[in-house]
């Protein structure tokens, strides 16, 4: 992975909690009058892949722009037969409420789909998601004056796009998912990129596999021959009664005090 050209400031981490990767095809980049064809939703929990949905819409009248046909290949006739967007859109409302909405780009996909909610009276994303995350924003943010595409994003991180021949709703989402799960790999501790086999308190768990510990009371004998060890060592009077003994009283150091008072008055009286 190529180092970061600026340190990031803090800033809310995609991986933690619950995020909606999210990428449409569409018509054409006109949002008032295109229409969104495809889309595809990965769910990550805490970082983990856990769902991926794509669907395909048929646009009604809309005709597909050339250069949008270029990149995702999705043809007319390949979406004849699918259904209006209008009977997922709640569905696709649902997946999306209360995570971080993540994307490349992914103003553009939020506008397309706000477009295709206003049409039939729902409100936009925006009342309903917790957030958003762009991969396009952090990779500029993080190497300003480099390509910030999503194959140059994949590129500089390191997950492979060969597998792709064109741009499809769900392998985008599966690559900026992957892009993002390396760009916030460094930041993230140990323990939480294996959150789901760490036990919560691995002290508990090895001291669930240790056996119980084995306790032997001493016997009496033990216990008599201890008594015996330690009167030997300090007899029936401890050692420390006969440095007191030896050791002058506070009442002989001022009976001291006073007699050698006394013979200096004496020496010093006259005769």
């Amino acid at each position: 992975m190529e180092p970061a050209a600026v340190a990031t400031q803090e800033r809310v981490d995609p991986l933690i909690g619950r995020a909606s990767v999210i990428d449409t095809e569409t018509t054409g980049i006109n949002v008032r009058t295109d229409r969104v064809i495809s889309f595809g939703h990965v769910r990550l929990i805490d970082g983990k892949v856990t769902e991926k949905i794509e669907w395909f819409f048929n646009p009604g009248g809309t005709e597909i722009h050339p250069d949008a046909l270029r990149v995702h290949g999705i043809t007319a006739e390949f979406l004849a037969d699918k259904p209006p967007i209008k009977g997922y859109l709640a569905q696709i409302v649902e997946l999306m409420v209360e995570a971080i909405v993540c994307g490349h780009n992914v103003k553009f996909d939020i506008d397309m789909l706000n477009a295709e909610l206003a049409r039939h009276r729902f409100p936009p994303l925006e009342k309903f998601i917790a957030g958003v995350f762009d991969t396009m924003k952090e990779s500029r943010e993080r190497w300003p004056g480099k390509p910030a595409s999503l194959d140059a994003l994949c590129a500089r991180v390191g997950v492979p796009t060969a597998h792709r021949e064109k741009h499809g709703a769900l392998i985008d989402a599966l690559l900026c998912a992957e892009a993002m799960q390396v760009m916030f790999r460094e930041q993230r501790s140990f323990l939480d990129l294996f959150a789901d086999t760490a036990p919560a308190n691995a002290f508990d768990e090895v001291a669930a596999e240790m056996p119980a510990t084995l306790v032997l009371p001493a016997s009496e004998e033990e216990l008599s021959a201890h008594g015996s060890y330690l009167a030997g060592m300090s007899g029936d009077v401890p050692i420390w009664y006969s440095y007191m003994a030896a050791a002058p009283t506070a009442a002989d150091d001022q009976d001291d005090e006073v007699g050698g008072d006394g013979d200096r008055e004496s020496a010093m009286a006259p005769s």
